[in-house]
């Protein structure tokens, strides 16, 4: 059995003395990231971190201050640059109309300042708009040129794609994503860039169309596992799941590892946020990637140490409480370095952090809360 102190101390070790930049168990599951058992070598992970586009006023305004403190200065940023419309074209979400965050050359020149590799992600949340795009050659050449001039002209490492609705996807969607990628594959790393793919959570082979290993077959050059979500699986008339129980992510990791074997090749995205529900969950009216800056004005919300280690669940890190018929659940400091934990003890030496603004850090940052 593993002593937690170290293992703890082992993970903010990591995060202290820097970062190599990157080139569905429930709640009754009570094992712990304390009580994990390691299946190799711990590693020091290198740390990645997502920027959304938004509002003036809106929490994600914050991720600028939090990534000129330093912390990623040897990590790697990937601001949402681009979304898909429900035509399947891409739109770049520019600072006109996303003032926080949004693409302006100043702020591509910051982010690359801050930090020691970059990539643009492009977002398609809805398998329709995804469809429209992949299935369509003339669609997918132009989005290829537009992303590859793009990374190419501001001096990022490359081009991070997050098409997701993945449960509802046909074998023709998947078979027209996988063109679309070997497409941008090749004109990207003929720029001499990068590409990066998001991924669901899997942990068996046909849990849905997306293949790992057909995707990397593709020519992508890392993997990007988005490991959490657990909520949403929650069965009917129980209260909602954790975003990342510990145990699932062992599970999602190992599996993960069993298809891509070069660690340098996969990145495990580990979330900072919280989401509110009503209790019983009702999944479809889960509000997710809350931040904690919401999270800190919700009714009952405590900052005594006794009160949050007494909501504070024990099988994915998370501080979880109810009022007025409303769950709570979000990850702290503390939270954030157990999960970071369990990906060490896994042997994972990349984590992508979802999201900067208004978010919590790991502690071992001295000058975040």
């Amino acid at each position: 059995m593993v002593n937690a102190r170290i293992l703890l101390a082992a993970a903010l070790i990591a995060v202290l003395t820097g970062c190599t930049a990157a080139g569905r168990a429930g709640d009754s599951d009570r094992s712990s990231a304390d009580s994990a058992t390691p299946t190799t070598k711990s590693t020091q992970p290198g740390l990645e971190a997502w920027i959304y586009p938004g509002s003036t006023g809106e929490d994600t305004c914050g991720a600028v201050a939090e990534y000129r403190d330093g912390r990623l200065r040897t990590g790697v940023l990937k601001p949402q640059y681009w979304d898909v419309d429900p035509s399947g074209a891409l739109k770049l979400l520019d600072s006109d109309t996303h003032p926080c965050n949004g693409f302006s050359e100043a702020n591509a020149a910051d982010i690359k300042a801050h930090s020691a590799a970059q990539y643009t992600t492009v977002s398609a949340m809805d398998r329709p708009a995804i469809a429209a795009l992949v299935s369509d050659p003339a669609r997918r050449t132009a989005a290829v040129g537009s992303l590859t001039e793009l990374a190419k002209r501001i001096g990022f490492t490359g081009v991070d794609i997050d098409f997701e609705d993945f449960w509802v996807w046909t074998a023709d969607d998947e078979s027209g994503y996988e063109t679309f990628l070997a497409e941008l594959a090749e004109s990207l790393h003929r720029a001499g860039l990068k590409l990066q793919v998001d991924a669901p959570v899997e942990t068996h082979d046909g849990d849905s169309v997306f293949s790992y290993a057909a995707v990397m077959r593709a020519g992508v050059d890392q993997l990007v596992v988005m490991d959490y979500g657990r909520q949403f699986n929650t069965p009917a008339g129980q209260r909602c799941w954790a975003i990342s129980p510990h145990s699932w992510v062992r599970e999602a990791v190992t599996y993960a590892q069993s298809q891509v074997p070069d660690k340098d090749r996969l990145v495990i995205g580990l979330p900072s946020y919280g989401f509110t529900a009503p209790d019983p969950c009702v999944t479809d009216k889960v509000k997710d990637s809350v931040p904690l800056t919401t999270i800190r004005r919700a009714p009952g919300y405590s900052d005594d140490p006794a009160t949050t280690a007494a909501r504070r669940d024990a099988a994915s890190g998370e501080v979880r409480w109810t009022a007025g018929g409303t769950l709570y659940d979000y990850t702290d400091q503390q939270g954030m370095d157990a999960k970071l934990a369990v990906l060490q003890q896994l042997g994972v030496t990349h984590v992508s952090v979802w999201a900067l603004g208004g978010n919590p850090w790991f502690s071992a940052n001295p000058r975040v809360r």
